[in-house]
C-alpha cells in the first residue's frame, strides 16, 4: 500500500487515469467533514431545526439568497482552527496520492527532467486553482484558458505513450 503514495517508479496512462478516479474516492472523507462544517453552522444559527430537520427557516434562506456574501463571511467567522485542521487532514491523503500519481506519470514520460517538469506541473495546477477559486480575482479573465490548459495536460499525461513497455512500469 505504501508504494502507491511514494514518489518513485513509473505508471502507464491507463493506471494514471484509474488513479485519478481513485483520488475522487479518497476525497470523500474531506467532503464529509466540509458538509459537517456547513451543517454545524446552519444548525447553530437556527437555519436548520434539529427537531424537524426537513424544515428550513424560510426567512433565513431568503436572507442567504439576498446576500450570499454576508452568509459566507459569517460562515468564515464560524470556522475555527480545528475545522481547518480537520478539513486539511481529511483531504491530505487525496492530495498526496494525486501528487504521487502525477509524479510517477511524469517520470514515465520525461525521466531525465522529471523533477523540473513536475515542479512546473504543480505550479500550473496551483495557479489554475487559485484563479478558479477566486483567490487571484484580478486574473479571473484567465479562468477559461487555464481550465483548457489543465484539461490538455491531463489528456497528454493519460494518452501519451511512454518509452517504457506497459508491463515494465514499477509504480
Amino acid at each position: 500500500m505504501l508504494k502507491f503514495f511514494q514518489f518513485s517508479g513509473t505508471i502507464s496512462g491507463t493506471t494514471y487515469f484509474l488513479r485519478i478516479l481513485f483520488t475522487i474516492l479518497l476525497s470523500i472523507p474531506g467532503l464529509i467533514v466540509f458538509v459537517s462544517l456547513i451543517s454545524s453552522y446552519m444548525i447553530g444559527e437556527g437555519i436548520i431545526d434539529v427537531n424537524n430537520p426537513e424544515s428550513f427557516d424560510q426567512s433565513a434562506i431568503e436572507k442567504i439568497e439576498e446576500n450570499p456574501d454576508e452568509f459566507l463571511s459569517e460562515l468564515w467567522s464560524y470556522v475555527s482552527t480545528g475545522w481547518l485542521f480537520s478539513i486539511l487532514l481529511a483531504f491530505l491523503p487525496a492530495i498526496w496520492f494525486s501528487l504521487a500519481t502525477a509524479y510517477k506519470r511524469i517520470s514515465a514520460l520525461f525521466f531525465e527532467n522529471r523533477n523540473n517538469i513536475f515542479g512546473i506541473y504543480v505550479a500550473i495546477e496551483i495557479f489554475a486553482d487559485a484563479i478558479g477559486l477566486g483567490i487571484l480575482s484580478s486574473l479571473s479573465f484567465l479562468k477559461t484558458p487555464m481550465s483548457i490548459i489543465t484539461i490538455a495536460i491531463f489528456f497528454f499525461l493519460a494518452l501519451k505513450n511512454s518509452e517504457i513497455d506497459k508491463d515494465d512500469h514499477e509504480g
